[in-house]
């Protein structure tokens, strides 16, 4: 087994959960009126159309893909327009079980790592049975030193201090703001020690697999997701304890709404993102809970950066797998588990193949448990719900990617990061040691 290097000075500051982190929308240029995108897949898994039914033909437990499902939405096949990155849930705000959130990550070229992200729920849809308390707008903002220091943390304001349009990016929370327009899009602000003036200019185009909205079973409950920049480059400054300092690197946009908290829906997500040479990549591997058929759903794409092209652009059961590896012995004692995993996708369509693997190097980002101390109504909900324990978890990365398509051959490692969220009785991410996210 090869030697990881250790996470003991790696990225010790605490960062904030994203989908993808997420979690982690094509389209070929960024104007005012929207991005054109790739089809949705040839054949559509719709629920049976039923007369009485309130969501016929809708696609169930999968990203929407139906004519049905794009006229619920108000969206058009192979177009992104900037209002879907707008404020989804605004017109159900008031519901404690709606959630909604802006990421973006940053990669310095010094090594230097931000997180930048704006919420409209200081538990992100994490935890059942959330309640009017949790129904708080918060800030995420978090500069991690290329020595592993962190700085800054999470902060939750008044919703007097919280603004979004709902036609295009324009959020404003306390002293932040998240603003931009599917292309080009800056992040500013500042906190106490932590301020960040970054502009983030995409290199491919957006990303969103089908209409980008998961239904649990019919219409009432659903899950968003839209990748407005895949990949990007990123130049500004950082200020870490009164000092600027100038940022140059690569970085990262998605966002995520919903109303219906994820253990309601979701026992767990593996999601990855990564580069190798000029090629960026992300794969998602979703697992629904029994009560949804156990489904799973996958996401697997691949960018030229250089280029713009899209190369795989794939979240349909047939074409896209995910496999996460059994545990594999690991030897450094300061890492909590006793083992790292793999998570290898893999990409089959005709003649062309494409597969990425992304492998724990024991160098733990950050964790977070939710519910340490749940109220008695969260308690009862667990129980109901049988879950033990709520993790999120991010980890660097090795990444191994092969392409055999007819556009381009091509193999490389490289390195990025993989998320894990757990909402159920499997294995838990680590419980102890490392970085623990606001």
């Amino acid at each position: 087994m090869r030697e990881a290097p250790s996470r003991r000075a790696f990225l010790r500051g605490s960062t904030a959960a994203g989908l993808a982190t997420a979690l982690p929308v094509l389209g070929v240029s960024a104007c005012a009126g929207g991005t054109e995108t790739e089809a949705a897949p040839a054949s559509p898994v719709p629920v049976a159309p039923s007369a009485s039914a309130p969501g016929v033909g809708r696609t169930a437990n999968a990203y929407g893909r139906t004519a049905a499902d794009y006229t619920r939405t108000g969206l058009t096949p192979g177009t992104v327009q900037q209002w879907e990155d707008g404020f989804r849930t605004a017109g159900q705000n008031d519901d404690p079980d709606v959630f909604e959130w802006w990421y973006s990550d940053f990669t310095g070229d010094d090594g230097t790592v931000v997180s930048f992200t704006l919420s409209t729920r200081l538990d992100d849809g994490f935890v059942p049975e959330p309640g009017e308390a949790r129904r708080r707008p918060k800030s995420a903002v978090l500069v991690t030193d290329p020595d592993g220091t962190g700085h800054g943390g999470a902060q939750d304001y008044d919703w007097a201090e919280f603004s979004s349009s709902t036609d295009r990016c324009d959020v404003r929370l306390g002293p932040y703001t998240f603003t931009g327009d599917l292309k080009t899009y800056r992040m500013k602000g500042r906190s106490g020690d932590v301020g960040v003036d970054l502009t983030l200019t995409s290199l491919v185009r957006p990303f969103r697999p089908g209409t980008g909205v998961i239904y649990f079973g019919d219409t009432g409950h659903h899950f968003g997701w839209l990748c407005a920049v895949p990949s990007g480059t990123a130049t500004g400054t950082v200020t870490v304890r009164g000092k600027q300092r100038a940022f140059t690197g690569h970085g990262y946009h998605d966002h995520n709404w919903g109303n219906r908290p994820f253990p309601y829906g979701v026992e767990h997500w593996r999601w990855g993102r990564g580069s190798v040479g000029p090629y960026a990549v992300i794969g998602a591997d979703l697992h629904l809970r029994e009560e949804y058929g156990s489904a799973t759903v996958p996401v697997f794409l691949v960018d030229d950066t250089k280029s713009g092209k899209r190369l795989v652009g794939a979240y349909d059961t047939r074409t896209v797998t995910a496999t996460e590896s059994a545990p594999v012995p690991y030897d450094d004692p300061a890492y909590p588990r006793d083992y790292y995993s793999k998570v290898h996708w893999a990409y089959r369509s005709g003649a062309d193949r494409a597969d990425f693997t992304f492998t724990d190097t024991g160098r733990r980002i950050v964790s977070r448990q939710y519910l340490t101390d749940p109220t008695q109504a969260q308690r009862s909900a667990l129980d109901r719900l049988g879950i033990d324990e709520i993790w999120y978890t991010r980890y660097a990365t090795d990444n191994d990617l092969t392409l055999a398509l007819a556009a381009v051959r091509a193999s490389g490692s490289g390195a990025g990061t993989l998320e894990a969220a757990q909402f159920g009785l499997g294995d838990a991410p680590p419980k102890t040691g490392g970085s623990a996210s606001p």
